[in-house]
């Protein structure tokens, strides 16, 4: 850690210029310090924000097949075990569960190597997930309406146009729907500028090698902090309704 001699700041994560006003770093060498103003250290940190969450989700893509592949095995062992079942749905079900695994766990190994290759900027792991970002929005536009239609008509089978009794309301899907699609928008806005393909340009990557001291502030990025801030809480929301549920049971 170190402070400008310019603006007095503290800097830690960049010993070659400093982080607030980009003077070079006392002793620091000039051919380097030319080499770290080339960087775009705000973008960096969202790619790698982005590369993060990717491989993130593959470890939960990869415990949610292993235990598909548990229930898989389980299934299999109970069909072994009653033959008769053979002409149930048990076989059905175990094959489909096998596939539905087999899928999600090649899912995780491509986010993996999605965001593993997004985080050392190749150009190719960019467009792919910025393709698949703007592929995801159109799903997220397809659910929504899907979602609309059957509020409607369950909403006509079941109350059949009666003034008496509320209806379910699409506040929820709506508002799931507009958020969801700001972010989708916001990540491929970024992938697709022309700020993040200079990152991910071959030449780009030589100068981040030669200065490979500095690292990109991903804690930063609002890449980082919204999804990290979201997931804290579904996870405290899990937890108090587990714990809800559990002193229920205590009753």
């Amino acid at each position: 850690m170190w402070s400008c001699d310019t603006c007095g700041r503290p800097n830690k994560s960049n010993p070659l210029i400093c982080e607030t006003c980009g003077a070079a770093a006392p002793g620091a060498d000039a051919g380097q310090v030319s080499l770290a103003l080339q960087r775009d250290l705000t973008m960096e940190a969202h790619l790698r924000a982005l590369a993060f969450w990717y491989r993130a989700g593959a470890v939960l893509l990869i415990a949610g097949g292993v235990s598909l592949l548990g229930l898989f095995g389980w299934l299999g062992s109970t069909v072994m075990r009653d033959t008769s079942a053979w002409r149930g749905s048990g076989a059905m079900w175990a094959g489909a569960i096998g596939y539905l695994a087999t899928f999600v766990l090649a899912a995780a190994a491509g986010s993996w190597v999605l965001g593993h290759f997004l985080a050392r900027f190749v150009n190719g792991a960019r467009i792919a997930a910025g393709i698949l970002t703007l592929v995801s929005l159109l799903v997220a536009g397809g659910r929504f309406v899907f979602t609309a239609i059957i509020y409607s008509r369950v909403s006509d089978d079941l109350y059949g146009g009666s003034m008496y009794f509320s209806r379910p309301s699409l506040a929820g899907p709506i508002a799931t729907f507009i958020l969801s699609t700001i972010w989708s928008v916001a990540i491929a806005y970024t992938l697709f500028s022309g700020r993040a393909a200079q990152v991910c340009a071959p030449a780009y990557r030589t100068i981040v090698a030669r200065t490979a001291a500095m690292r990109a502030p991903m804690a930063k990025s609002a890449f980082f902090v919204i999804p990290l801030v979201g997931t804290m809480l579904v996870v405290l929301m899990l937890l108090m309704v587990f714990v809800r549920l559990h002193s229920y049971r205590g009753y």
